[in-house]
């Protein structure tokens, strides 16, 4: 259950900033990660392909044996299909070498992806957490918000602190006044808390702020990194290959 949908029209400028500076950064992340998937499913076909001809030469090869030791040798057909296997094999070879050949750019893809993604990684948090504080503060100061609350908080305090002086066992462990007070304190909001559980019911656990940024799922063979540190061990390994 999401609470509210967002206003991008009444966000605050600094904050709508903010949104508009993650967007052309995500924008971007995301357009390289195309870039490395298309890179890798064209590396797939190739080495792909280079199966497929590898396969029938292989098939090939045992036509050109069955001729030679059939009862009447064709030789015309034997050389036919002998030439057939060693093209469909440098065939095959080619197309493992270009592919081959991609790896430099796959590698330097999956480096400019995870720097792409570094980037963006601590910036939904930060973004996420200003607009619920905006929020939130804007539902406090909504007419009669804060009254409203006084007064549930005021009738549940009394509420519990009636049945406290009806059965205090829960303070019977306090050595001093003042920590008796911190305790009553401290069990008088746990109350109003189980107060406002009731309150929202089943609804309490389906209930989720919306958030304004977002970070893109990951990609196939995309490498995610935390840290400036992990970052460099990963440009370290793919230039080392």
């Amino acid at each position: 259950m999401q609470l509210a949908t967002i206003d991008h029209d009444n966000l605050a400028p600094e904050l709508l900033e903010r949104v508009d500076c993650f967007n052309t950064d995500k924008e971007h992340y995301t357009s390289l990660q195309t870039q490395l998937t298309e890179v890798i499913q064209e590396s797939q076909r190739l080495n792909q392909k280079a199966a497929e001809l590898e396969g029938q030469a292989k098939r090939a090869d045992a036509s050109w044996n069955k001729l030679a030791n059939s009862a009447t040798v064709d030789q015309d057909k034997i050389n036919e299909e002998i030439e057939r296997s060693a093209k469909l094999r440098s065939d095959a070879q080619a197309l493992r070498a270009t592919a081959e050949a991609r790896t430099g750019l796959q590698n330097n893809l999956i480096i400019r992806v995870a720097e792409a993604r570094l980037k963006l990684a601590s910036a939904p948090n930060a973004i996420n957490k200003a607009h619920w504080q905006a929020q939130l503060a804007k539902v406090f100061a909504q007419d009669g918000m804060r009254e409203s609350l006084l007064e549930m908080f005021a009738l549940s305090r009394a509420l519990f602190l009636k049945s406290l002086e009806e059965h205090d066992g829960l303070l019977r462990g306090c050595n001093s006044m003042r920590e008796r007070q911190a305790k009553t304190n401290e069990l008088t909001w746990k109350a109003f808390g189980k107060d406002l559980e009731k309150l929202f019911g089943d609804d309490e656990k389906s209930a989720q702020a919306p958030s304004l940024v977002t970070m893109p799922p990951i990609v196939s063979k995309e490498v995610s990194v935390n840290t400036p540190g992990e970052l460099l061990r990963l440009k370290n390994e793919n230039l080392d290959r």
